[in-house]
C-alpha cells in the first residue's frame, strides 16, 4: 500500500492527540483545578448532626458522618469533643463550620489549607 492511504487517517489521529495533549497541559498549568476546589466548598451549605464517628486514627484526622449532610474529617482535639447528636452548621459563602457541643461553640476553619492555596497561586 502506497503511504499517501495514511497520510489522512495519520493526521487526524496526530490532530486528536495534540488537542487532548494542549488540553492537559493547559489544565495542569493553571489554578482552576484549585480555584474550583476551594470555591466549590464555600458554595456547600448545611444543617446536620453528627450521625457517627470513625476512630481509624489516634493522632490524625478522623472522620464523621453527617445526618443529612457531607462526611467530614476533623482533626483529632475536635473529634475527641464531639458526641453523637451535636449540631454542625456550615453557611453559604463561608469557610467555617460551627459545632455545637456541650463544650458550647466551636468554629473550626476548615476550608482554610485550600484558601491559603489559592490564595499562593494568585502571586
Amino acid at each position: 500500500m502506497k503511504d499517501d492511504t495514511f497520510a489522512k487517517p495519520r493526521f487526524i489521529i496526530l490532530s486528536i492527540f495534540a488537542i487532548i495533549f494542549g488540553v492537559f497541559i493547559w489544565f495542569t498549568s493553571t489554578n482552576y483545578p484549585i480555584k474550583s476546589d476551594y470555591f466549590n466548598f464555600r458554595k456547600v451549605e448545611f444543617k446536620a448532626t453528627v450521625q457517627d464517628k470513625l476512630d481509624k486514627n489516634p493522632t490524625r484526622a478522623n472522620t464523621i458522618y453527617l445526618h443529612n449532610g457531607p462526611e467530614l474529617r476533623i482533626q483529632r482535639t475536635l473529634f475527641d469533643q464531639l458526641k453523637i447528636g451535636d449540631s454542625v452548621i456550615k453557611s453559604k459563602d463561608s469557610d467555617s463550620i460551627y459545632f455545637k457541643t456541650d463544650h458550647g461553640i466551636i468554629i473550626e476553619d476548615y476550608n482554610g489549607f485550600k484558601r491559603k492555596k489559592y490564595q499562593n497561586t494568585l502571586k
